[in-house]
């Protein structure tokens, strides 16, 4: 953006969202519906905020934001979404914290102009992709939930010498079923992209297409620190350096998604022998506590998947 850029803060809602569009200026209304985005729209070229020098910024909020971001980028507007703790965050410093839409949409404004947030770079494939990846890890926790249910009843069953109906078994049936539906589903999107993550050990075929449907196209990061930001596994602010210190704190700002199937993936490479296991152990050999090196492990992870999806070339492990 150049120094004469415009930007634009919006706290969404359901059914409408307030847009700050000058430093300090009054947040304005609009509705969240097609011709209340339109009305958004006007009034941005109404008042000389041109595609080029115009970035908005909003907050990340499941799925009120994609009707906005949608629209708006289908026209060429610019748009970034913001992590809500991002934003959170700001206000604590505030010598006033205020909670309302307007001031949200003011404390939306000053994020993105301080460069906060990713550009919004998504289509109808790829929410679709990021929706059945949801889904399917929805239903994988429900499937842990059930189980332990299941456990419980027939712990009683066993304490009771009786039988006890219970529709937890038909659940596990039928929630197993619906999570390889999907994944059939999950299997044809860019099988190529697929193809290439799954050569990297412990990457298995729902990491990488976890990876694929959360983040799209890989170029939109410059280098793998930010991946490792958009992650969540950067150190928080007040620890110097890039290593994972104490007791391993990371931000947890990011994608939740991504960690835990990075925690999967690193939890089963660390397993064998490979580049990662190789990692895990000289961290555990300078004392780390098993939890920090396997952070540590699943950061040099998230530098790998970088650096084999930008290149375009499987994974081969360097000989000594």
């Amino acid at each position: 953006m150049s120094k004469n850029s415009k930007f634009v803060g919006i706290d969404v809602a359901k059914k409408d969202f307030y847009a700050c569009f000058e430093e300090n200026g009054e947040s304005k209304n609009f509705n969240n519906s097609k011709s209340g985005i339109n009305e958004f729209v006007r009034h941005l070229r109404k008042n000389k905020f041109e595609k080029s020098e115009t970035m908005i910024g909003l907050e990340s909020t499941g799925s009120y934001h994609l009707r906005l971001c949608l629209q708006c980028s289908k026209i060429g507007f610019r748009i970034k979404v913001i992590n809500p703790l991002i934003v959170k965050k700001q206000n604590q410093t505030n010598l006033r914290r205020v909670k309302n839409d307007k001031k949200d949409a003011s404390l939306i404004r000053y994020c993105v102009s301080t460069g906060a947030g990713y550009e919004f770079a998504e289509n109808a494939e790829t929410l679709m992709l990021k929706s059945l990846v949801r889904q399917r890890n929805s239903l994988a926790n429900n499937i842990l939930k059930n189980k332990r249910q299941l456990e419980d009843v027939a712990y009683k069953e066993d304490c009771l010498n009786i039988k006890i109906n219970s529709i937890y078994e038909e659940m596990q049936v039928i929630l197993r079923e619906k999570v390889k539906e999907l994944e059939k589903q999950l299997r044809v999107f860019k099988k190529d992209d697929q193809k290439l993550l799954q050569t990297i050990p412990g990457v298995g075929p729902i990491t990488a297409v976890s990876f694929i449907a959360e983040i799209g196209e890989i170029n939109r990061f410059n280098d793998a620190k930010k991946l490792v930001a958009f992650v969540g596994l950067d150190s928080r602010v007040h620890e110097s350096g890039t290593s994972v210190r104490g007791k391993g704190y990371i931000s947890k700002r990011g994608n939740k998604i991504l960690r835990t199937r990075l925690y999967n993936a690193a939890s089963v490479a660390v397993l064998r022998p490979n580049i990662f296991q190789r990692f895990f152990e000289k961290k555990r050999s300078e004392g780390k506590p098993y939890k920090v090196a396997l952070v540590a492990t699943m950061n040099k992870m998230t530098h790998v998947i970088y650096s084999v999806w930008t290149n375009r070339k499987p994974f081969e492990e360097k000989q000594n």
